[in-house]
């Protein structure tokens, strides 16, 4: 008996294999029509850690199961660990399949720092609405101890070459039933979803194609439309100066900035001819006090 299951363990890991040789991993402008990279994943911390790597993904943060590309995970686990860092807080989680995952949570303190050290007088105004923000934040997530069963939602990361859940949603599972109710999705999810490989027809792989080179035109034309407006300026080449933004460190005129100019050029004219008659009318008092 014990033959025949290690016999068909064997079987399966070799049908993987063979399996993983002939994925075909597809161009991120396919993803929309992936089942797993916008929805919430429930997962095994074991199968997270499995989660395979790709050249191309790696600075959008996807990650494959098969050919599945996963970002947005769900876990359910006993929390082990609780450690505090400067700007974040990392809950570990254990879900009993022999691998623990960390779980991170951003804290308004470095948020708060760095307003301070940006303007003394700002931080004083916004000190009490900073304080306030940490005090919820804090409310949230103090009461999360080790011990306690965590049901958390969040996208995955590397950090320093281990991947971690940025917390989106944490709450905790109050019964047995909620786990196994969980661990029950988790084997739906494989059943269903990951036990094959995402497969598409070359003629929708071609329309995801067509639509990205469209939308690369479209996106290459206003980039070039926006210069040559910017250089005509309002009135010229049937270009209007409203709506039109201008790339960092190139200056936009407009009609304000003409009429403002022109405003400041009169002031300094009348100036002028006031100090003019101001100096004549003081001349000649002096030469009508002389007799001339």
């Amino acid at each position: 008996m014990v033959a025949v299951v290690v016999g068909r363990e064997h079987q399966r890991l070799q049908d993987a294999m063979t399996t993983a040789d002939t994925l075909i991993y597809y161009p991120q402008y396919c993803f929309h029509l992936s089942p797993t990279v916008t929805e919430w994943c429930p997962l095994r911390a074991v199968d997270i850690a499995g989660l395979e790597c790709r050249p191309g993904f790696q600075d959008n943060d996807v990650f494959f199961y098969l050919n599945h590309p996963i970002k947005w995970v769900r876990i359910t686990g006993v929390v082990v660990a609780v450690d505090e860092y400067y700007g974040r807080r990392v809950y570990t989680i254990d879900d009993s399949t022999g691998q623990c995952i960390e779980c991170t949570l951003t804290t308004p303190a470095a948020a708060s720092d760095k307003k301070n050290h940006r303007d003394g007088d700002r931080s004083k105004q916004v000190e009490p609405q900073t304080a306030r923000a940490k005090a919820i934040a804090e409310k949230k997530t103090d009461d999360i101890d080790v011990g306690m069963v965590l049901d958390v939602k969040g996208f995955l990361k590397l950090f320093r070459g281990q991947k971690q859940i940025n917390i989106h949603k944490a709450t905790r599972a109050l019964s047995t039933n909620q786990e196994v109710l969980f661990w029950g999705k988790i084997r739906d999810f494989r059943r269903d979803v990951l036990s094959q490989p995402w497969v598409l027809k070359d003629k929708e792989v071609r329309r995801c194609r067509k639509l990205q080179q469209a939308e690369a035109a479209e996106l290459e034309k206003k980039k070039r439309e926006r210069p040559r407006r910017q250089v005509e300026g309002p009135g010229e080449g049937g270009g209007s100066n409203t709506g039109i933004t201008s790339a960092p460190g190139v200056y936009r005129g407009s009609r304000n900035t003409v009429i403002g100019d022109s405003v400041k050029a009169m002031k300094a004219q009348r100036a002028v001819r006031a100090d003019i008659l101001r100096s004549k009318a003081t001349d000649r008092g002096q030469f009508g006090a002389l007799g001339l």
